[in-house]
């Protein structure tokens, strides 16, 4: 009787083992693929819509729910008249209409090193168009993986 609980023992303890090794290992697939997938280029991608900067802030601030569901998660072009532009670390953040509630878009060092030269131009009150995907409304609408667009087509 002994034998036979001690073999069961055995055989249990194998497949929790088995068992914890294979979470482990979906665990590790699942923090990969979720945050090292790669992004698609947001130079190549057509925006879903275009906008103006006040009207996609004024559309968030009306009815947060249903702009989330509209364009959460989707590549914008919105245009507006830049407050503020800083640089950090490689990144640029440009305020679009207003500095702490109007449209915050974020170009990584990734794209920045594509368009230098046009973000250290950029200036206060100048009109700009800037492509990338909308990250929902905090205290302002957030944007990341911003691109300049240019007019010229």
């Amino acid at each position: 009787m002994t034998l036979q609980k001690s073999f069961s023992m055995k055989k249990m303890i194998k497949i929790i083992l088995v068992l914890i090794v294979l979470g482990i290992i979906g665990g590790g697939y699942a923090y990969y693929y979720t945050f090292h997938k790669p992004h698609k280029n947001t130079f190549d991608i057509k925006a879903e819509y275009s906008l103006a900067a006040p009207d996609l802030f004024s559309k968030f601030e009306s009815d947060e729910d249903s702009a989330n569901k509209e364009y959460l998660g989707k590549i914008l072009e919105v245009k507006g008249k830049i407050v503020d532009v800083k640089e950090f670390n490689g990144n640029y953040e440009i305020s679009l209409e207003d500095e702490m509630e109007g449209i915050t878009c974020l170009v990584d060092s990734n794209y920045a090193v594509q368009q230098k030269r046009e973000l250290d131009n950029l200036k206060t009150g100048q009109i700009i168009k800037v492509k990338g995907q909308c990250n929902g409304y905090m205290m302002g609408v957030k944007m990341d993986r911003c691109v300049l667009v240019s007019d010229k087509k």
